[in-house]
């Protein structure tokens, strides 16, 4: 355990603060003297640069574990939760009976974004592209979500990180270059990979800014999505803060309104009008193509001391549907049912001009019929989805090698 329950935290080298637990279970966070005087607020809505003992409103025990959302950011998430605490119950830890700074000591120098927690508990989690087998790790990763035994698990942990998300996925370098690779959950298609890989595709032939983007040969499905990592550039730790993170709200949850994210942005950027242009872009895009997934987590901002606070490039863009039937964030009010004349009103609202958000979404509607084949009957697509066990032992049942 940590002694004396505090952690510090630090940015590309430097300290920016100290964490420490509240006697209610919250944790309290303050600013180094030096960072205050050379650093950045790393959340301008709740954590002013200042000489004083920031403590989490109360609702954050349910949201955030007890911490301010910038840090909560750094947690794992589903499947991270899932393969660490298999992990950490392998060598005699009970994930759920450690602190939540004890979990951040976990995810020490290996989580999203630039913040590094000190005693760290973690080793290097990247490994070389040419040493891994995907579908092996495929393979492996359906057998943490289907409760059984893995033999990789020291592995699986190592690659995967401090892991978002819900999907299992891993990280790697390439060429030098940081990537995430995707793997299908047990509800997914064996083909969302290749889904993920084509909605990627269409965003940027709609003008949406994002990374790098491929699909990694597989012998079990049509390839495994991967992304060049935004939150590093030539392995610099780029600051990371979801919008979640930033507005202290439950992303499991609808809670927000594009309206939201637009007001956010004009106040973090300082109104910058092209991050404006891309969120109106992304909102279109995820109304139109099905994207109903668009939760607050699936929304960043990077921080650098040369362009300030900007917009993050987009990212888990596919196609994705909730339980309820409407978007996670509504538009103008709206869950379902959303009209081009909800989607003028935002971009209009924020203060972009009419005639751009109508050429804007006319080009949408019209890029986006390339994925007419993963939208238009959405019931015979969900009906038949094969769960990723089942097709790889289809494969090994008919002789075909899975594991080279």
């Amino acid at each position: 355990m940590i002694q004396g329950k505090k952690l510090d935290v630090y940015y590309q080298k430097r300290n920016v603060g100290t964490l420490a637990e509240t006697p209610d279970k919250r944790v309290a966070f303050q600013y180094s003297d030096d960072w205050i005087k050379t650093g950045f607020s790393i959340n301008p809505l709740s954590l002013p640069l200042k000489n004083e003992v920031f403590i989490p409103k109360e609702k954050s025990n349910d949201i955030f574990y007890g911490l301010h959302g910038v840090f909560a950011d750094s947690l794992p998430d589903q499947w991270g939760k899932l393969l660490i605490g298999n992990y950490l119950t392998s060598i005699g830890v009970n994930y759920r009976e450690l602190s939540v700074l004890d979990k951040l000591a976990y995810v020490g120098n290996s989580g999203i974004g630039a913040l590094e927690y000190y005693p760290n508990k973690v080793a290097d989690f990247t490994k070389n592209v040419s040493d891994i087998n995907f579908d092996e790790i495929a393979d492996e990763c359906n057998k943490i979500l289907s409760s059984k035994a893995s033999d990789k698990l020291d592995l699986l942990y190592r690659l995967a990180g401090s892991s978002g998300g819900t999907r299992p996925k891993i990280l790697i370098s390439e060429n030098n270059e940081d990537w995430i690779v995707k793997f299908p959950s047990r509800t997914d298609s064996i083909d969302s990979g290749k889904i993920e890989y084509d909605y990627s595709v269409c965003a940027k032939k709609c003008g949406i800014q994002m990374t790098d983007t491929g699909l990694i040969p597989s012998q079990i499905c049509d390839g495994y999505f991967k992304t060049k990592r935004f939150d590093r550039d030539n392995k610099k730790k780029i600051f990371t803060a979801t919008f979640a993170g930033l507005l202290n709200v439950d992303y499991n949850s609808p809670s927000c309104d594009y309206s939201t994210y637009m007001k956010l942005i004009q106040f973090i950027t300082k109104d910058n009008k092209l991050d404006k242009q891309q969120m109106y872009k992304q909102m279109c895009f995820n109304v139109l193509a099905h994207n109903k997934d668009d939760h607050t987590k699936n929304f960043s901002f990077l921080f650098t001391e040369d362009y300030g606070w900007r917009l993050s490039p987009a990212y888990d863009i596919t196609y994705s549907t909730t339980y309820y039937g409407e978007q996670t964030t509504s538009v103008n009010n709206k869950g379902r049912k959303i009209s081009d004349s909800d989607l003028h009103t935002i971009g209009i609202k924020a203060g972009l001009s009419k005639a751009y958000v109508v050429e804007e979404l006319e080009n949408i509607k019209e890029n986006i019929k390339e994925l007419d084949k993963y939208i238009v009957n959405t019931t015979k697509r969900e009906s038949s989805k094969v769960p990723i066990e089942e097709r790889i032992n289809e494969l090994k049942d008919s002789s075909i090698v899975c594991h080279q």
